[in-house]
């Protein structure tokens, strides 16, 4: 990258955090944003689950609105979790994959085979909605798996969160400590069946002692990514073995921050909106869709999704139309009365109208798919769904690319059928935009509004 371009970059950052420090609207909502781990869109009694029961989280969804279309940007874990903060599709920011610890000489190689230019985490020129939300004003807390980066100046209290209680990776990666900011907390190996209760009193204790001011709560469970741990309290008390029981203690963890708002009088004006960094690995149910982890059919990306805010979210709502994790940057800002960076393009909207029932069709004309850093598919607000050849999602096969696939989903959810026959010019519009929107992020990949490259 060059030099010069990158301290100018890292002089716009700062000077936009500094312009936003008096921004902000009267009585600004606070927000709990639950991203758990490998959570399929199936997981939930009230997303269709008969193995498993979440009183908590269907409270949650009577109270406000549940999505059933809404998307994951990556169907793998950094790239998710990249757009989760920024609004930005993951190749904006080169995260085309998992990091992985650099405290070992496998992770490094692959680390340096897989990302280009250098990259070991989020960039220092990205902006998260940590940063943008503690310069308005508000404490920013964070409590479980980041995955962004184990090192400086990737680490979670240099990219916008004052307090930090987790992990820097994976629970299947080793070493997995536990850090409170930049110390140890927990030594590796941590114990894995005492974490979400661990890591719940932590964010009881920030609410505490920040519930006189607006405050941001992120909680990016380690769970239920395999392998997955649960307590005693809560082992066999589900019919989906274990991964069923750890779905179960987050939903308990659930109730106690949703108990904790409520005894501050907090819950009429905080946004909580639970949802999963992609779909099921292993285990868990995809909600039926094709595919799992690590593709592009939507069992791989539709995620479960429940927003409640009772100050503005209607009861019971309902949303089919599509979003994806790329908005919460933009509703977040647009919540606390923050602008947006205008040196950047934020691929996210504000999708506040959605949740509120203000609007009923898919606020993007096109969601794109992003694999490593190539664009390979889109689906339109039409629910068409285009994807370019990929490896098949079939083990046996896994070598075999496949495609490319125009799916008609008003029709066939669960993408069993090509309907490139029967649409064959939709076909071919599709094709192009993905190679249009391919071809401009390759001449821009950062995405930066002066169109310079890096």
């Amino acid at each position: 990258m060059n030099k010069k371009r990158t301290e100018l970059r890292l002089q716009n950052h700062q000077t936009y955090l500094d312009s936003i420090k008096n921004a902000g609207v009267e009585n600004p909502p606070n927000f709990v944003l639950v991203f758990v781990d490998d959570m399929g869109h199936g997981d939930i009694s009230c997303f269709g689950s008969a193995a498993v029961h979440t009183p908590n989280l269907d409270r949650l969804a009577e109270n406000g609105v549940k999505m059933s279309h809404f998307y994951a940007s990556s169907s793998v874990c950094s790239p998710s979790r990249f757009s989760c903060l920024t609004g930005r599709y993951p190749n904006r920011g080169f995260v085309r994959h998992v990091f992985f610890p650099h405290h070992q000489l496998k992770g490094r190689i692959i680390n340096s085979l897989v990302f280009p230019y250098g990259v070991r985490g989020i960039l220092p020129d990205e902006i998260t909605i940590a940063e943008a939300l503690r310069a308005g004003g508000y404490k920013t807390g964070m409590f479980g798996k980041w995955h962004l980066g184990d090192q400086s100046p990737y680490l979670p209290n240099e990219k916008g969160f004052d307090h930090f209680f987790g992990t820097y990776y994976s629970n299947d990666m080793q070493p997995y400590a536990y850090y409170r900011n930049d110390e140890i907390a927990i030594e590796a190996p941590a114990d894995q069946t005492q974490l979400t209760k661990q890591i719940t009193h932590e964010i009881l204790d920030f609410i505490d002692e920040n519930k006189e001011q607006p405050f941001f709560v992120y909680y990016p469970s380690p769970f239920p990514h395999n392998p997955a741990h649960v307590s005693e309290d809560y082992a066999g008390t589900s019919k989906g073995g274990t991964y069923g029981d750890c779905v179960q203690e987050i939903d308990w963890s659930m109730g106690e921050i949703m108990k904790k708002l409520d005894e501050h009088g907090l819950t009429e004006n905080t946004l909580i909106i639970f949802t999963s960094d992609n779909g099921p690995w292993y285990e868990g149910n995809p909600g039926y869709h094709r595919g799992r982890k690590g593709n592009f059919f939507d069992g791989g990306q539709i995620v479960p999704f429940i927003a409640s805010w009772p100050a503005e979210i209607p009861k019971g709502l309902e949303v089919d139309a599509t979003a994806m994790n790329i908005d919460f940057f933009p509703t977040f800002l647009k919540m606390a009365g923050i602008p947006l960076p205008g040196d950047r393009e934020i691929d996210g909207v504000d999708m506040l109208p959605l949740l509120k029932g203000e609007a009923t069709e898919a606020l993007h004309e096109d969601l794109f798919f992003i694999y490593g850093l190539k664009v390979m598919g889109l689906r339109t607000r039409d629910n068409f769904k285009y994807v370019d050849r990929y490896p098949s999602e079939n083990s046996t096969y896994k070598k075999s690319k496949q495609g490319p696939f125009l799916f008609d989903l008003n029709h066939d959810f669960n993408e069993s059928y090509n309907a490139e026959t029967h649409y064959p010019e939709k076909m071919d519009a599709l094709r192009e935009r993905v190679e249009i929107k391919r071809e401009v992020m390759k001449r821009n990949p950062r995405g930066w509004k002066d169109n310079s490259s890096r």
